[in-house]
């Protein structure tokens, strides 16, 4: 996830959180969502899959990396979730600025069982606050690589704890998680 996600997640939500009058602002946010569909139909031979739900039908061919693909039949359920977490501290003055990284995980279903998948990306970075205009409550973060993000805040008096060269450490983590399953009759 990249650091302009930031950018959008925090135009809506505002620097928020709990801190004292004379603590820098935090923010942290999750949202998930799910959509769940019916295996209309499978062809095993091409690996055309078509899924369908009350809002739509889509149809594509499943990755080689679907290992378990004869296991699925028409009527299976298929779920998935996206879950996005966002996590911004403003750095106390003289804190150790921590190292950027990055990282990820992935696993699948054991062979011969329904499909099934987890993947998850974490990114953790640190940007400058490179600007303040507190007539238009905008914050310019300047990130790792120097680009330069503008968010639109909302709590003014979060915005006045801010200062110029303060440090953001950004966490940020989105995982997805496919599974299918048969519906019990």
């Amino acid at each position: 996830m990249r650091i302009g996600k930031l950018a959008v997640v925090l135009a809506f939500a505002g620097f928020a959180g709990t801190a004292r009058a004379d603590e820098k602002p935090s923010f942290s946010a999750t949202k998930t969502s799910t959509v769940t569909s019916t295996v209309k139909s499978v062809d095993q031979q091409t690996r055309m899959v078509t899924l369908a739900n009350q809002d739509s039908e889509v149809t594509f061919k499943a990755d080689d990396r679907v290992k378990n693909l004869a296991q699925v039949k028409p009527g299976d359920t298929v779920t998935a979730t996206v879950t996005e977490s966002l996590s911004a501290r403003v750095l106390k003055k003289g804190e150790a600025i921590p190292q950027a990284s990055e990282g990820s995980t992935v696993a699948g279903a054991p062979i011969g069982a329904k499909p099934a998948g987890y993947a998850a990306k974490e990114v953790l970075v640190v940007a400058t606050i490179a600007a303040i205009d507190k007539k238009n409550m905008i914050i310019t973060l300047k990130g790792p690589k120097g680009n330069a993000y503008p968010i639109k805040a909302k709590d003014k008096n979060k915005v006045a704890k801010l200062a110029v060269g303060d440090n953001v450490e950004i966490h940020a983590t989105r995982t997805l998680a496919i599974e299918v399953t048969t519906p019990k009759q």
